[in-house]
């Protein structure tokens, strides 16, 4: 005779759970939410992006949060943005992702040419270095991130500029 039963602190049986897990009979039932969101925080990376606003260029001071708001509704780097899910350090959004998305809008004249230093002190709002800084020159992993980027780039100026 198979019953269901709820598992709990009290009769959790890792030897059951396990053989359950094996034989295909353990079901989680999760919100989505709850995978989903992992504490991703877009108000809060706004306002770290936001820190560099100084070295946007002339050509971009009126649009830069444009192309931000642009890269935020996206869904491929919504995805590149959300935390770890057992992150150390970026607990709201992945700082690594953010610097290599700066790192390219840099490059592509969005943001004037300075060291990675002085990125990293307005940034990280510290004399120190920090393990980010090296990620601002290391590009996106995946040339699909690249070319999106800069699609929302060319789009954008071809609004603005004409």
């Amino acid at each position: 005779m198979k019953k269901e039963i709820q598992v709990t602190p009290e009769n959790f049986n890792v030897k059951l759970l396990y053989k359950a897990a094996c034989e295909g009979r353990l079901r989680l039932i999760v919100d989505d939410n709850e995978t989903d969101q992992v504490g991703f925080d877009i108000d809060e990376m706004r306002a770290y992006v936001q820190r560099i606003k100084p070295f946007v260029t002339h050509q971009y001071k009126n649009v830069v949060d444009d192309i931000w708001e642009q890269v935020l509704s996206t869904a491929e780097f919504i995805e590149l943005l959300k935390p770890e899910r057992k992150p150390r350090k970026c607990k709201v959004f992945n700082k690594y992702s953010v610097m290599r998305l700066i790192g390219v809008l840099r490059e592509l004249g969005v943001y004037e040419q300075r060291s990675d230093r002085k990125f990293n002190a307005l940034l990280e709002q510290t004399t120190q270095d920090s393990p980010y800084r090296k990620y601002l020159s290391m590009g996106l992993a995946r040339h699909d991130f690249l070319v999106k980027l800069r699609q929302i780039v060319t789009q954008i100026q071809n609004l603005t500029f004409g």
